[in-house]
């Protein structure tokens, strides 16, 4: 690689660690407290149809903006999560069966960055509210219309999904709002593909 090149390719793994590095500290619905408790939601279990989706994800706080390619697979038995940089260089991939989760991440992230938060994200958006409401913590409750999720701990909302481009199966284009940590999501799905089960 020139010397150009080696240079943008860090710069551009710089600003996607710090936007993972705060994802993962400013996870939606990870870390709560309740009564000077944290309490974690867990991964939804996996849901079928089986499908593969890339998206853009865009983060975006008062004085910056972020972004990476997320590659999302997933059918009733699996989740399997890759993020990237825009240039294609691998951050993180993630497994989970229901019961295992495992990840691994690039040895230059930080050791706060866990994909695990980013998923939950994704899964307060896209994962059928039934499933949601099964592992919702105690005091938490989604509210939900055709065009948005409210999540909300006890009457404060703490997130906001507003989908922007409404669509039964996957809707491609939809911003999540975190009142509590204060950024907000755009996820733009460039490709939904259907895999055989």
């Amino acid at each position: 690689m020139t010397g150009l090149t080696v240079a943008a390719a860090r710069r551009s793994l710089v600003a996607v660690f710090m936007m993972l590095t705060l994802l993962a500290g400013c996870s939606a619905v990870q870390h709560k407290e309740i009564a000077g408790q944290p309490v974690a939601m867990p991964i939804a279990p996996p849901t079928g149809p089986a499908r593969r989706v890339v998206q853009q994800l865009t983060a975006t706080w008062t004085d910056r903006q972020e972004s990476l390619v997320c590659v999302l697979e997933l059918d009733s038995r699996h989740i399997a999560m890759a993020g990237l940089t825009n240039e294609g260089l691998s951050l993180f991939n993630l497994s989970y069966d229901g019961h295992t989760l495992t990840s691994d991440k690039s040895p230059l992230l930080p050791d706060a960055v866990a994909p695990e938060f980013m998923i939950a994200d994704l899964q307060l958006v896209y994962w059928p509210v039934a499933e949601l409401e099964k592992i919702l913590p105690a005091g938490w409750r989604l509210e939900t219309g055709p065009d948005h999720r409210l999540l909300y701990q006890q009457n404060d909302r703490k997130v906001e999904v507003r989908y922007l481009s409404p669509d039964a199966a996957w809707p491609r284009a939809v911003e999540l709002t975190n009142h509590q940590y204060h950024y907000r999501l755009n996820i733009k799905t460039l490709s939904y593909d259907a895999l055989p089960e």
